[in-house]
């Protein structure tokens, strides 16, 4: 019987976590910096591999993803991230990059990304996007 009270507990004491998966030090803390001044909970990454590891232990309900990292691009880390996605645990994607030409917008839609951001952007923006993405109040 303890079973459905766990789960209960679980989702009532469920903090939203995103995953940032950039490597621009400085542009990764203002977003983490405005999100949680709407209280989520945040993690920074500033490569691929270390953001794979980071999504594992932390299981977040959203990845920011940049596109263009130092140990390999974006597109690899999203085809590492759908490996583990499943029934029980399916983060969203949203890709952060400077590249918003046409090329790089289809292959987001060919990657099932479910949105794609283009530098600059506002924290404003970033705190809105999560919020709607996560169905938080305003």
């Amino acid at each position: 019987m303890s079973e459905p009270a766990d789960s209960a507990a679980k989702t009532l004491l469920h903090v939203p976590r995103v995953l940032i998966i950039e490597d621009t030090i400085d542009f990764a803390d203002i977003i983490r910096k405005s999100l949680e001044a709407i209280k989520i909970l945040t993690f920074v990454e500033t490569s691929g591999q270390s953001g794979m590891e980071t999504l594992l232990r932390v299981r977040p309900d959203i990845v920011l993803l940049d596109i263009g990292l130092p140990d390999m691009n974006g597109w690899r880390v999203l085809d590492a991230v759908k490996e583990v996605r499943g029934d029980e645990y399916s983060p969203r994607i949203v890709v952060i990059t400077a590249f918003g030409d046409p090329t790089n917008r289809l292959m987001g839609k060919l990657q099932e990304v479910d949105r794609y951001l283009v530098k600059p952007f506002t924290p404003r923006e970033v705190q809105e996007l999560v919020r709607n993405m996560l169905q938080l109040p305003k």
